[in-house]
């Protein structure tokens, strides 16, 4: 969430890895002013609480959810290399538009365990490690999953109505992007809990519509699969966010 307060205030960062602890990377001119916004942005955010608890709570970070998505990805693309039916499996599962609208709606959740090659994968295994963790930990690792499954689901089906084409599209990508919108509705709804209905709950929303405006400009991106994911996302946060959820068998 720091990388999304960042980029709402056109500071671009990054995260670094370093004995399990997580770096921010931020260039020399703007490391005094970053430190600053998420300064201002922990006070403002990060220890009120409601009802005499924190509104949403982290347990301890949730990796092993992601971590085993991540292996699943893995696993199904040097499989599908190693069988030799990697072009067949795009054509049979990918996310089509065409086929989507004539009933095979399975595609919208077998697209997302596809990738073009191994940097399409490498970039949505990062992806999935930087916004599971901590939806599976503010969630709970079994409604993490749901959500990031279901908001890339739903983010594929959105599109293939959008296109109703034969446009073909793979790629866990759109999950990410819900775990982006997921994160951001967490966020808008700690805010509008602790301050109401104020301009500065929006921030959030900003801030997630810049990172996915800078993870969408690549080549052969499907820059709207990327916005339903996002959306899809903000939706499905948003209405768990609002919902009596205690979440304890799923942790």
């Amino acid at each position: 969430m720091a990388i999304l307060v960042l980029a709402s205030q056109g500071i671009e960062a990054s995260a670094e890895k370093s004995d399990g602890l997580f770096s921010l990377v931020v260039d020399r001119e703007n490391q005094a002013r970053a430190c600053t916004i998420l300064a201002a942005y922990h006070d403002e955010n990060l220890r009120h609480v409601n009802h005499g608890r924190e509104l949403f709570s982290p347990v301890p970070a949730k990796k092993t959810t992601p971590v085993m998505i991540a292996l699943v990805l893995l696993a199904i693309h040097l499989g599908c290399h190693y069988a030799g039916i990697h072009q067949q499996a795009v054509l049979e599962f990918g996310s089509s538009a065409l086929y989507i609208l004539q009933g095979e709606y399975y595609r919208v959740f077998t697209a997302l365990l596809l990738h073009a090659d191994m940097e399409h994968l490498a970039g949505n295994i990062a992806g999935i490690l930087i916004f599971g963790i901590p939806v599976c930990s503010l969630a709970g690792s079994g409604w993490g999953l749901f959500l990031l499954v279901f908001s890339g689901s739903a983010g594929n089906l959105i599109n293939a109505w959008m296109y109703g084409t034969a446009h073909l599209s793979i790629g866990a990508s759109t999950a990410v992007m819900g775990g982006a919108g997921i994160l951001v509705a967490f966020q808008m709804r700690k805010k509008a809990g602790v301050k109401g209905l104020k301009p500065s709950i929006f921030l959030p929303l900003g801030a997630g519509a810049a990172l996915v405006g800078m993870l969408s400009g690549g080549e052969n991106t499907d820059v709207s699969a990327h916005i339903f994911g996002f959306a899809s996302g903000l939706f499905l946060g948003g209405i768990f966010s609002l919902l009596p959820i205690k979440g304890e068998p799923f942790r």
